[in-house]
C-alpha cells in the first residue's frame, strides 16, 4: 500500500499576518501547516475562526508550536 506524502511549512516562515501567510502558504501548494502561537494570538478571532479559515484554504494544521525561544 502506498502513502501519499504530504508537505507542510511553518507559519513562522512567511511574512505577514496569519491570513496572508495561508493564502500564499496554499499558493505554494503545501498541504498543511505548522502554526506559531504568535501568529495565533495575534489574529483577533479564535480556535474554530482559525481552523475554519485554514480549511477554507485546502490546508490541515499538521503541527501546533506554542513557543520558539526557550532560554
Amino acid at each position: 500500500m502506498h502513502s501519499a506524502t504530504k508537505t507542510g511549512i511553518a507559519t513562522v516562515s512567511i511574512a505577514g499576518e496569519l491570513p496572508e501567510k495561508l493564502a500564499a502558504i496554499a499558493a505554494a501548494g503545501f498541504d498543511g501547516v505548522e502554526i506559531l502561537e504568535q501568529d495565533f494570538i495575534a489574529h483577533d478571532s479564535g480556535p474554530r475562526d482559525v481552523g475554519q479559515m485554514v480549511r477554507d484554504h485546502g490546508l490541515e494544521i499538521m503541527l501546533f508550536q506554542p513557543f520558539r525561544d526557550f532560554e
